[in-house]
């Protein structure tokens, strides 16, 4: 004879019972499946790269200040590649951000209601349009405007891919800031009301330091798209491995590196092995950035909920 169930029971025949089960091996299954690849893909790299330091050693890879893999002896210091896009990156991100949060705050808090869905219809356009059209805008357009106006030797330089970064990053970070600028609590802006709070006082005060946290993650997020991004550099910042002193010198980052050279590299040289370490730096530092930005976002939600 069967038993009632009681209240806190489970029904082991109910089909929803079954369904959850069935829903949650599938999304365990998955997360499962994705540590693997990400495991595959770091042993792939470093099987690939390994090789390298029979020939060179760690300390002339990682800090060499000199990349010429054609030249006997070759040289692969990846030193000036990595400034070089660090210099790219973080000009990116200074470029991308404070133009990032007028955007947003002008579509959420000041632009009509018709205004702002067109804004966002815009933004979700531009995001839609291919790096390599921007790198084919910053090298027709861009590059010899600056040549010819600042009297450069080249318009393909630092600035110049910089700048085309930007417009690719700043759709998905204007977006990320709306989100979480819509869902700021609405307790916290009504009191600042009623203490006499103007609505600029409000939002410099009030808005903008309670979302300092995920504005964060928000730049830690950006920050790594811009890193990995290859083609618009690869086609504008100039293709020299050198240190860039200056927003206006040409330089060659680490993916633009890999993609201007490897189809040319023999498998199984040293060449071959060091593009291969370069993939190792951009995908570890990537990695790094991404954690810093769900950690604070994390910290953000873990904070949110004791208050």
């Amino acid at each position: 004879m069967l038993q009632k169930l009681g209240k806190g029971d489970v029904d082991i025949f109910s089909p929803h019972f079954k369904k959850n089960n069935v829903v949650d091996s599938v999304l365990w299954s998955s997360g499962w499946l994705s540590n693997v690849i990400i495991i595959a893909i770091i042993f792939f790299l470093f099987y690939n790269w390994v090789p390298l330091f029979k020939t060179v050693s760690p300390i002339e890879f990682f800090f060499g200040t000199r990349w010429y893999p054609t030249v006997t002896p070759p040289l692969y210091g990846t030193l000036p590649l990595l400034i070089a896009t660090i210099e790219i990156s973080l000009f990116s991100l200074i470029l991308t951000f404070p133009i990032s949060i007028v955007v947003t705050i002008f579509m959420t808090f000041i632009a009509p209601k018709k205004i702002r869905y067109l804004i966002k219809i815009f933004l979700e356009f531009f995001s839609s349009i291919p790096s390599v059209v921007l790198g084919l805008i910053g090298l027709s357009i861009v590059s010899p405007y600056l040549q010819n106006t600042f009297n450069l030797d080249t318009g393909l330089n630092v600035f110049n891919a910089s700048l085309m970064l930007t417009f690719l990053t700043i759709p998905i970070t204007a977006s990320m800031m709306e989100d979480f600028m819509v869902s700021f609590p609405r307790e916290q802006i009504e009191g600042a009301e009623a203490l006499g709070a103007t609505s600029i006082e409000t939002l410099w005060k009030v808005i903008l330091p309670g979302l300092k946290g995920p504005f964060a993650s928000i730049a830690m997020l950006s920050m790594g798209r811009i890193f990995g991004e290859t083609m618009i550099v690869l086609m504008i910042a100039g293709n020299a491995a050198i240190f860039p002193t200056s927003i206006f010198d040409p330089a060659k980052p680490l993916s633009a590196t890999i993609a201007a050279e490897m189809g040319e590299t023999a498998v199984g040289t040293p060449h071959f092995y060091a593009l291969f370490g370069i993939g190792v730096i951009i995908f570890f530092i990537t990695l790094f950035i991404n954690l810093i930005g769900e950690s604070i976002r994390i910290k953000y939600e873990m904070e949110m909920r004791r208050n």
